[in-house]
């Protein structure tokens, strides 16, 4: 385990480049999602209001189905990570790993520009504690899974095309750490998502009102 620890310090120094590209798109995600709240017209923008009025009156008053959240947030974010996994052992994974990372960044991005425009500035404290930590975290794990993923898919590319060879058993093994590392970060970011989040969102609308 330790000397698995050590090659992920290792890649993220080595790949510095790497990780700030990704950034980048995830920067670009947010920021494009967060603009596209405000050229909604205003049937979608009462649309999401009334959701977002729903959400609140549920959390405030203890109406959540927590059990399925949990499942549902478990699929969704382990099954995002797989699948950016196995987008990396395949010739196709390079651009398709990029684009899921700009939607999930995208997404983010307009739930917390629709929190912050449907409840101005109360809405931007409920959005940092809708967003952190949890939000945080994941995107750090989507962002370090999709480096991985995209290195191994160029290495394949480059086998394809130029015919070079490389030691594919003794990167599938690193490679597998880091789906399993990332698999346990979310299970924990997931339990924090549906258990304690909504708690920590319901105290600051609480003490707004």
């Amino acid at each position: 385990m330790k000397k698995y620890w050590n090659m992920l310090k290792s890649n993220i120094r080595i790949n510095k480049n790497l990780f700030i590209f990704l950034l980048v798109i995830v920067m670009v995600g947010l920021a494009s999602g967060s603009i596209f709240v405000t050229i909604l017209n205003s049937d979608d923008k009462a649309m999401v209001g009334e959701y977002l009025n729903s959400f609140l009156t549920n959390l405030n008053g203890n109406n959540l189905n927590y059990s399925g959240a949990f499942l549902n947030t478990l699929i969704f974010t382990i099954g995002m990570v797989i699948l950016i996994w196995f987008l990396g052992i395949s010739v196709i994974g390079f651009v398709l790993v990029l684009l899921f990372l700009f939607i999930k960044a995208f997404s983010l991005g307009f739930s917390i520009a629709s929190i912050i425009v449907n409840f101005n500035f109360k809405g931007v404290l409920i959005a940092l504690a809708y967003t952190i930590p949890h939000h945080v975290i994941n995107m750090m794990i989507y962002i370090l899974i999709s480096s991985y993923a995209l290195v191994l898919s160029y290495k394949l590319i480059s086998s394809f095309t130029k015919k070079k060879s490389f030691d594919f058993k003794n990167i599938f093994n690193r490679y597998l750490f880091i789906l399993l590392f990332s698999v346990i970060i979310l299970f924990i970011s997931s339990l924090y998502e549906v258990y304690g989040a909504p708690i920590f969102v319901s105290f600051v609308s609480s003490i707004l009102n």
